[in-house]
């Protein structure tokens, strides 16, 4: 956001430890031009809390991607120089379009459903200590990625 790249700011960890990962797990695209490395992406963040939701779904724009946040009563399409807009895709819609989904929803409550929305290939990262999303579901799914060790990244990004 800093075009002379002078200004620095305070970025929340677990954010950060999940951009780290979906650069690790090939999310991002390094050829390329930095801050566009998400051009095409769609990523599907469920919960929109100031900690983790809403600094995730904006670092994620902001390199590119087209980002479904979404909270117990709305979705919420957000991308690179727009505000957010509100849409009409149910977390099972959103979640079929997108190549990585982040969960951090704090609740035993809620699971994600994964055999009726996550596509073959897709990256899936449970950032909640509650599992989001029943492992051997995802198992099942051609190509599909879990991470759920995001808080040793989150520690990481701290002592960093």
């Amino acid at each position: 956001m800093d075009h002379a790249k002078k200004n620095k700011c305070i970025l929340p960890c677990t954010p950060i430890a999940v951009v780290k990962i979906l650069e690790a797990e090939g999310v991002f695209d390094k050829s390329l031009a930095e801050g566009s490395r998400l051009q095409g992406k769609s990523i599907t963040v469920v919960n929109r809390s100031e900690i983790v939701g809403r600094p995730l779904a904006a670092l994620l724009a902001n390199d590119g991607a087209t980002v479904y946040s979404i909270d117990i009563d709305s979705t919420f399409k957000v991308t690179r120089g727009s505000r957010c807009v509100r849409c009409e895709l149910s977390t099972e819609e959103a979640c079929r379009l997108s190549q990585a989904v982040i969960l951090g929803v704090p609740s035993k409550g809620f699971k994600l459903d994964a055999a009726l929305c996550i596509k073959p290939g897709t990256l899936v990262v449970n950032v909640s200590s509650c599992k989001n999303v029943h492992a051997e579901e995802l198992e099942k799914i051609q190509g599909v990625r879990y991470c759920s060790a995001v808080g040793k990244v989150t520690v990481a990004m701290l002592e960093r």
